[in-house]
Protein backbone atom coordinates (compact mmCIF):
# COMPACT_ATOMS: atom_id res chain seq x y z
CA UNK A 1 0.00 0.00 0.00
CA UNK A 2 1.59 3.20 -1.06
CA UNK A 3 0.12 7.32 0.37
CA UNK A 4 -1.69 7.49 -2.26
CA UNK A 5 -3.60 4.62 -1.72
CA UNK A 6 -3.77 3.60 2.14
CA UNK A 7 -7.27 5.10 3.05
CA UNK A 8 -8.04 8.16 5.38
CA UNK A 9 -8.85 6.55 8.51
CA UNK A 10 -10.81 8.87 11.59
CA UNK A 11 -10.99 7.03 14.52
CA UNK A 12 -14.04 8.27 17.07
CA UNK A 13 -14.22 7.17 20.47
CA UNK A 14 -16.16 8.49 23.68
CA UNK A 15 -14.96 7.82 27.33
CA UNK A 16 -17.04 4.79 27.54
CA UNK A 17 -14.79 3.20 25.34
CA UNK A 18 -11.60 3.71 27.72
CA UNK A 19 -13.64 2.70 30.75
CA UNK A 20 -15.17 -0.36 29.36
CA UNK A 21 -13.66 -1.30 25.99
CA UNK A 22 -9.83 -0.55 26.47
CA UNK A 23 -10.25 1.86 24.22
CA UNK A 24 -6.24 3.20 25.09
CA UNK A 25 -5.26 0.29 23.18
CA UNK A 26 -5.88 1.81 19.89
CA UNK A 27 -2.67 4.43 20.30
CA UNK A 28 -0.79 3.10 22.78
CA UNK A 29 2.03 0.07 22.80
CA UNK A 30 1.09 -3.37 23.67
CA UNK A 31 2.32 -3.15 27.54
CA UNK A 32 0.47 0.20 27.91
CA UNK A 33 3.81 1.99 28.66
CA UNK A 34 3.82 4.47 25.49
CA UNK A 35 2.24 6.39 22.96
CA UNK A 36 2.10 4.24 19.83
CA UNK A 37 2.83 6.29 16.26
CA UNK A 38 -0.06 7.17 14.03
CA UNK A 39 -0.02 6.53 10.64
CA UNK A 40 -0.08 9.73 8.31
CA UNK A 41 -3.71 9.29 6.94
CA UNK A 42 -5.16 8.64 10.52
CA UNK A 43 -6.52 10.60 12.77
CA UNK A 44 -8.01 10.23 16.17
CA UNK A 45 -10.52 12.22 18.09
CA UNK A 46 -11.75 11.35 21.94
CA UNK A 47 -15.12 12.57 22.60
CA UNK A 48 -14.27 13.74 25.93
CA UNK A 49 -16.86 13.17 28.45
CA UNK A 50 -19.57 11.21 26.81
CA UNK A 51 -20.81 7.53 27.00
CA UNK A 52 -21.46 5.19 23.95
CA UNK A 53 -24.54 7.13 22.86
CA UNK A 54 -25.55 10.14 24.18
CA UNK A 55 -28.99 9.63 26.61
CA UNK A 56 -31.94 11.08 25.82
CA UNK A 57 -31.84 12.86 28.68
CA UNK A 58 -30.17 11.97 32.37
CA UNK A 59 -32.32 8.82 34.38
CA UNK A 60 -31.26 5.85 36.29
CA UNK A 61 -31.51 3.22 33.78
CA UNK A 62 -30.70 0.62 36.00
CA UNK A 63 -27.53 2.40 37.18
CA UNK A 64 -26.32 4.60 40.38
CA UNK A 65 -26.38 7.73 38.46
CA UNK A 66 -28.34 9.24 35.96
CA UNK A 67 -27.05 8.60 32.26
CA UNK A 68 -25.04 10.70 30.65
CA UNK A 69 -26.31 12.94 28.00
CA UNK A 70 -23.70 15.05 26.23
CA UNK A 71 -24.68 15.05 22.77
CA UNK A 72 -21.10 14.42 20.66
CA UNK A 73 -23.35 14.42 17.68
CA UNK A 74 -22.61 18.09 16.88
CA UNK A 75 -18.78 16.78 16.65
CA UNK A 76 -19.48 14.24 14.36
CA UNK A 77 -21.47 16.52 11.79
CA UNK A 78 -18.32 18.49 11.77
CA UNK A 79 -16.18 16.00 11.33
CA UNK A 80 -18.09 14.60 8.74
CA UNK A 81 -16.90 17.93 6.78
CA UNK A 82 -13.78 17.69 7.62
CA UNK A 83 -13.54 14.29 5.92
CA UNK A 84 -15.22 15.23 2.97
CA UNK A 85 -12.94 18.36 2.53
CA UNK A 86 -9.69 16.23 3.73
CA UNK A 87 -10.76 13.29 0.52
CA UNK A 88 -12.49 16.21 -2.32
CA UNK A 89 -9.69 19.16 -1.22
CA UNK A 90 -6.96 17.55 0.12
CA UNK A 91 -7.48 19.97 3.46
CA UNK A 92 -6.35 18.87 6.20
CA UNK A 93 -8.21 17.80 9.24
CA UNK A 94 -8.47 18.78 12.60
CA UNK A 95 -5.11 18.17 13.96
CA UNK A 96 -5.73 14.45 16.22
CA UNK A 97 -7.07 15.10 20.07
CA UNK A 98 -6.82 12.29 22.10
CA UNK A 99 -5.25 11.45 25.82
CA UNK A 100 -1.33 11.04 25.83
CA UNK A 101 1.10 9.33 27.82
CA UNK A 102 3.79 12.02 26.64
CA UNK A 103 1.34 14.71 28.02
CA UNK A 104 0.29 12.96 31.24
CA UNK A 105 -3.18 12.17 29.92
CA UNK A 106 -3.95 8.84 30.45
CA UNK A 107 -3.20 6.71 33.85
CA UNK A 108 -4.57 3.51 35.42
CA UNK A 109 -7.87 4.40 36.97
CA UNK A 110 -6.53 3.77 39.99
CA UNK A 111 -4.29 6.70 39.76
CA UNK A 112 -6.87 9.27 38.86
CA UNK A 113 -8.00 11.71 41.97
CA UNK A 114 -11.96 11.85 41.45
CA UNK A 115 -13.54 14.77 43.28
CA UNK A 116 -15.67 12.75 45.82
CA UNK A 117 -17.54 12.95 48.79
CA UNK A 118 -20.02 10.84 50.97
CA UNK A 119 -22.53 8.57 49.23
CA UNK A 120 -20.56 8.82 45.87
CA UNK A 121 -19.52 5.13 44.83
CA UNK A 122 -16.87 5.13 42.33
CA UNK A 123 -15.99 2.55 40.61
CA UNK A 124 -13.18 -0.48 41.33
CA UNK A 125 -12.39 -1.47 38.19
CA UNK A 126 -12.20 -1.17 34.58
CA UNK A 127 -13.10 -3.51 31.82
CA UNK A 128 -10.10 -4.91 30.10
CA UNK A 129 -9.02 -6.79 26.78
CA UNK A 130 -8.02 -10.13 27.30
CA UNK A 131 -4.97 -11.80 25.88
CA UNK A 132 -6.57 -14.87 23.76
CA UNK A 133 -4.33 -18.08 22.57
CA UNK A 134 -6.63 -19.39 19.32
CA UNK A 135 -3.47 -22.18 18.92
CA UNK A 136 -0.46 -22.44 16.71
CA UNK A 137 -2.41 -22.64 14.01
CA UNK A 138 -4.76 -19.94 14.01
CA UNK A 139 -2.69 -16.92 12.08
CA UNK A 140 -0.83 -19.36 9.10
CA UNK A 141 -3.76 -21.89 8.56
CA UNK A 142 -6.92 -20.16 10.03
CA UNK A 143 -7.71 -22.96 12.40
CA UNK A 144 -8.84 -22.09 15.57
CA UNK A 145 -8.46 -22.97 19.09
CA UNK A 146 -11.86 -23.23 20.91
CA UNK A 147 -12.18 -22.07 23.88
CA UNK A 148 -8.84 -20.19 23.23
CA UNK A 149 -6.55 -20.01 26.20
CA UNK A 150 -7.15 -16.85 28.04
CA UNK A 151 -3.63 -14.83 29.20
CA UNK A 152 -2.95 -11.83 31.55
CA UNK A 153 -5.22 -8.93 30.32
CA UNK A 154 -4.13 -5.97 28.01
CA UNK A 155 -2.85 -2.52 30.30
CA UNK A 156 -5.48 -0.47 29.81
CA UNK A 157 -5.65 3.08 31.21
CA UNK A 158 -8.27 5.96 30.98
CA UNK A 159 -8.39 9.69 30.91
CA UNK A 160 -6.85 12.17 33.78
CA UNK A 161 -9.97 14.69 34.84
CA UNK A 162 -9.73 18.15 36.74
CA UNK A 163 -10.07 17.65 40.11
CA UNK A 164 -12.17 20.52 40.46
CA UNK A 165 -15.10 18.97 38.69
CA UNK A 166 -14.34 15.22 37.65
CA UNK A 167 -14.66 16.18 34.04
CA UNK A 168 -11.94 15.17 31.19
CA UNK A 169 -9.26 17.15 30.59
CA UNK A 170 -7.91 16.08 27.18
CA UNK A 171 -9.43 15.71 23.60
CA UNK A 172 -12.35 17.01 22.30
CA UNK A 173 -14.13 18.79 24.92
CA UNK A 174 -17.71 19.65 24.12
CA UNK A 175 -19.43 22.74 25.83
CA UNK A 176 -20.72 20.25 28.48
CA UNK A 177 -17.12 20.33 29.72
CA UNK A 178 -16.07 23.29 29.07
CA UNK A 179 -19.27 25.55 30.69
CA UNK A 180 -20.24 22.44 33.16
CA UNK A 181 -23.43 22.17 35.04
CA UNK A 182 -22.08 18.72 35.90
CA UNK A 183 -19.54 15.97 35.72
CA UNK A 184 -19.87 13.31 32.93
CA UNK A 185 -18.00 10.48 32.82
CA UNK A 186 -17.65 7.72 30.68
CA UNK A 187 -18.58 5.30 33.87
CA UNK A 188 -21.60 4.16 35.21
CA UNK A 189 -22.19 1.62 37.92
CA UNK A 190 -25.20 -0.90 38.13
CA UNK A 191 -28.03 -0.52 40.46
CA UNK A 192 -27.93 -2.84 43.56
CA UNK A 193 -31.52 -3.81 42.50
CA UNK A 194 -29.99 -6.00 39.34
CA UNK A 195 -27.35 -6.83 41.63
CA UNK A 196 -23.57 -6.84 40.67
CA UNK A 197 -23.28 -3.14 41.62
CA UNK A 198 -19.08 -2.94 41.92
CA UNK A 199 -19.63 -3.30 38.05
CA UNK A 200 -19.89 -0.77 34.82
CA UNK A 201 -23.04 -0.78 33.76
CA UNK A 202 -22.42 -1.37 30.31
CA UNK A 203 -22.42 1.16 27.64
CA UNK A 204 -23.48 3.87 30.03
CA UNK A 205 -21.99 7.00 31.40
CA UNK A 206 -22.82 9.28 34.53
CA UNK A 207 -24.13 12.77 34.88
CA UNK A 208 -23.76 13.88 38.07
CA UNK A 209 -24.81 17.51 38.29
CA UNK A 210 -23.44 20.48 40.66
CA UNK A 211 -25.05 21.51 43.39
CA UNK A 212 -27.40 24.40 42.69
CA UNK A 213 -26.46 26.88 45.58
CA UNK A 214 -22.88 26.66 47.83
CA UNK A 215 -25.01 25.67 50.87
CA UNK A 216 -26.57 22.79 49.00
CA UNK A 217 -22.91 22.05 47.86
CA UNK A 218 -21.51 22.10 52.01
CA UNK A 219 -24.03 20.27 52.91
CA UNK A 220 -23.44 17.72 50.77
CA UNK A 221 -19.63 17.73 51.57
CA UNK A 222 -19.86 17.70 47.51
CA UNK A 223 -16.19 19.43 46.69
CA UNK A 224 -17.02 20.75 43.26
CA UNK A 225 -18.41 24.43 43.41
CA UNK A 226 -21.98 24.88 42.77
CA UNK A 227 -23.74 26.97 40.02
CA UNK A 228 -23.88 29.99 42.02
CA UNK A 229 -20.44 29.78 42.52
CA UNK A 230 -19.81 29.49 39.01
CA UNK A 231 -22.23 31.57 37.51
CA UNK A 232 -24.61 34.94 38.11
CA UNK A 233 -27.36 33.08 36.50
CA UNK A 234 -28.93 31.53 33.32
CA UNK A 235 -28.06 34.01 30.90
CA UNK A 236 -24.51 34.18 32.45
CA UNK A 237 -24.40 30.25 31.83
CA UNK A 238 -26.03 30.76 28.26
CA UNK A 239 -22.89 34.05 27.36
CA UNK A 240 -20.27 31.76 28.14
CA UNK A 241 -21.60 28.51 26.36
CA UNK A 242 -21.91 30.49 23.21
CA UNK A 243 -18.31 32.08 23.61
CA UNK A 244 -17.63 28.31 24.10
CA UNK A 245 -19.20 27.20 20.95
CA UNK A 246 -17.21 29.83 18.87
CA UNK A 247 -14.03 28.14 19.94
CA UNK A 248 -15.53 24.84 18.85
CA UNK A 249 -16.56 26.44 15.75
CA UNK A 250 -12.74 28.00 15.24
CA UNK A 251 -10.93 24.48 15.98
CA UNK A 252 -13.47 22.98 13.28
CA UNK A 253 -15.18 20.56 15.72
CA UNK A 254 -18.67 22.42 15.98
CA UNK A 255 -20.50 23.99 12.77
CA UNK A 256 -21.51 27.49 12.44
CA UNK A 257 -24.99 27.02 11.70
CA UNK A 258 -24.98 24.47 14.82
CA UNK A 259 -24.05 27.04 17.17
CA UNK A 260 -27.81 27.84 18.30
CA UNK A 261 -28.99 24.64 18.79
CA UNK A 262 -25.91 23.69 20.83
CA UNK A 263 -26.86 26.57 22.85
CA UNK A 264 -30.30 26.11 22.92
CA UNK A 265 -29.95 22.62 24.09
CA UNK A 266 -27.46 23.82 26.69
CA UNK A 267 -30.50 25.95 28.01
CA UNK A 268 -32.70 23.14 28.46
CA UNK A 269 -29.94 21.37 30.32
CA UNK A 270 -30.10 24.90 32.51
CA UNK A 271 -33.88 24.36 33.45
CA UNK A 272 -33.29 20.67 33.81
CA UNK A 273 -30.07 21.00 36.52
CA UNK A 274 -31.86 23.93 38.19
CA UNK A 275 -35.65 22.96 38.17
Amino acid sequence: MTAATAPKIFYTNGSYEYWGRGGSLIHTTADGKQDAPLPAATKIYFLAGTQHGPAERPERDKTQQPTNPSDYRWTLRALLVAMNNWLKDGVEPPPSQYPRLDKDQLAPFEAIPFPNWPGLKLPSRTLHALRLDFGPDFAAKGIMREPPRIGTPYPTLVPRVSIEDGNEKSGVRPVDLRVPLATYTGWNLRSPEIGAPDMLSDMKGSFIPFARTRAEREAAKDPRPSLEERYKGRDDYLAKVRVAAGELVRERFLLQGDVDAVVRQAGERWDFVTR
